[in-house]
Parts: structure tokens; C-alpha cells; sequence
């Protein structure tokens, strides 16, 4: 049907998830498809999401649409805490 091919097309489109640092959803899929699969991981390997925030819901969503792992807490608690050194 004509909607689903339309949204597999859109779900393939490229754009610039934040407008901040610049960084598209191509580079976000990469570094969740690399296991960078948080909010604050995405932001450490590429810098989404450091700037005024906005970006976050739509980097959590295509977190979420790529297949990376829920998790509860975005905030990367398991990579790097106090307890890592």
C-alpha cells in the first residue's frame, strides 16, 4: 500500500536531528548501530543533544525505532559512573 512505502521511504530520509551542533540522523544511527545506545552516550560520541536540548525526545525516538536497547534512565548511568576507574 501506498502509506507504508511512504513511511519506510520517511523513515530513511536523512535530516538534521540537531540544529545545535549540526549532527544528522545518519550519525546518530551509526552510533546507536556502535552500541551508543543513550541519550548521554549519542551526546558524548557526537555532541547531539548538548546544546539546548530540544533534540533529545526525536534522539530517544530514533534510539527506540533503530532497534537499540530500552532503557529506563537516558542519562548513561551505565557507562563511565564513579565506579568504572
Amino acid at each position: 500500500m501506498v502509506v507504508e512505502n511512504d513511511f519506510q521511504s520517511r523513515s530513511q530520509r536523512i535530516m538534521i536531528v540537531c540544529l545545535c551542533k549540526g549532527v544528522s540522523s545518519r550519525v546518530i544511527l551509526d552510533e546507536v548501530r556502535r552500541g551508543n545506545c543513550s541519550v548521554k552516550g549519542i551526546a558524548q560520541a557526537c555532541q547531539a543533544g548538548r546544546g539546548c536540548g530540544t533534540c533529545v525526545s526525536q534522539i530517544r525516538e530514533l534510539i527506540h525505532a533503530s532497534g537499540g536497547p530500552a532503557r529506563s534512565h537516558d542519562d548513561g548511568s551505565t557507562q563511565g559512573g564513579p565506579s568504572s576507574t
